[in-house]
């Protein structure tokens, strides 16, 4: 460790800067409103950014300005969760709301200026040590959580400022491309998907077993698994790595069981396993198979059996439009260098968050140094 300093996150707030949610019935969904002061919530907190700024519930100005006015966060602050889904922490943004309230579940730090960076004060619990802190520290009976007192006692590293920011700049700016990265793989589907939609269906009603077929994925189970990089496919999406493939990509894998009718597209090789299907197609190609089995209700087809699941014989027999051969070609061979670009970008953020994992506890120790 450097010869840095080691204080508490308490010693680092401004007066009364540490302060936790509403008590009791002080705020629920009666006092939701379409548009207002934004609450903070879990889920604005399960980003693996900043801060996310969807799936807001809001409250009138005139309750958070009375009620709540000792629940307020501003830009700038940095927030816990208490209780519930521990160790998640979030930086309240700058814009476009200046006022939020926090919920039950979550702590608010304000952080003195002069002693510390609320950027830094965030990156160093997103680190494995700080997060091993919290889960050490919180209280088991009942629901896991924390308290006030447990988090103000935590202690943190603290940098001369200038390192702090340093450090928060660097590691703000892997963050930044990271996130700009997968706005551009979002923009390269929604354009991909317009054109799927541009080209419409053209011919007389068929079954899907005509497009495509749907095979079965294969038992893989955790203590089979060997170390490798194939993306090993469950229901819900990415599920672990294995070094041989079931199938080899491009491929697309439907959810069988669990979440069932979940569409995942995997780039390269796969290996799906027993909850899944992978999809080979017969008369259109996959990029094309995508977005069709995308827009069909397949959750909507979970069976009433005993175990639920996605029944390929239905599935199959779903009657779906025919498409114009040619439409489909030239779509294919449009979209296929928007689903390239979302490749390249994923790739790149895996190593951008390979290489901010791998900096962040090195930085927070002081073996790397940004600044004299």
């Amino acid at each position: 460790m450097a010869d840095w300093a080691v204080g508490t996150v308490r010693a680092i707030a401004v007066p009364k800067g540490l302060v936790g949610g509403p008590f009791g019935s002080l705020l629920g969904g009666k006092d939701y409103v379409p548009d207002g002061v934004p609450v903070i919530r879990g889920v604005n907190l399960a980003s693996a950014g900043f801060f996310d700024e969807s799936e807001f519930v809001y409250v009138t100005a005139a309750k958070a300005g009375g009620e709540l006015a000792r629940n307020l966060a501003r830009p700038g602050d940095v927030v816990f969760t208490q209780r519930g889904t521990l160790g998640q922490v979030g930086l309240v943004p700058a814009g476009p709301h200046d006022t939020y309230v926090i919920s039950q579940s979550q702590m608010r730090l304000r952080v003195d200026p002069a002693k510390a960076d609320p950027r830094f004060i965030y990156y160093q619990f997103r680190s494995a040590a700080m997060q091993a802190a919290i889960h050490s520290s919180a209280i088991t009976t009942g629901v896991p959580h924390i308290n006030l007192g447990i988090l103000g006692g935590l202690p943190i590293v603290l940098p001369p400022l200038g390192e702090q920011g340093a450090i928060a700049d660097l590691l703000t700016a892997l963050d930044r491309k990271i996130a700009g990265n997968e706005r551009l793989a979002a923009a390269a589907m929604r354009l991909a998907a317009a054109e799927y939609a541009a080209i419409g269906p053209a011919g007389p009603a068929c079954p899907l077993s005509d497009l495509v077929d749907l095979v079965y994925g294969k038992a893989l189970p955790a203590a089979r698994r060997r170390a490798g990089a194939v993306t090993v496919y469950g229901s819900g999406g990415p599920s672990g790595r294995h070094d041989t493939p079931l199938v080899r990509g491009p491929g697309i894998v439907v959810g069988r069981k669990g979440t069932v009718g979940s569409v995942h597209w995997s780039s390269g090789d796969f290996f799906p396993i027993d909850t899944t299907f992978y999809v080979r197609p017969v008369t259109v190609p996959l990029e094309y198979a995508y977005f069709l089995l995308r827009g069909l209700d397949l959750a909507g087809m979970n069976s009433d059996s005993a175990v639920p699941g996605l029944n390929r014989t239905r599935a199959l027999a779903v009657e779906v439009r025919r498409p114009d051969p040619r439409a489909v070609a030239g779509f294919a061979e449009r979209v296929r260098p928007l689903f390239a670009l979302r490749e390249r970008t994923g790739r790149e953020n895996d190593a951008l968050r390979a290489l901010r994992d791998d900096l962040l506890p090195r930085l927070l120790a002081g073996d790397l140094r940004l600044r004299g």
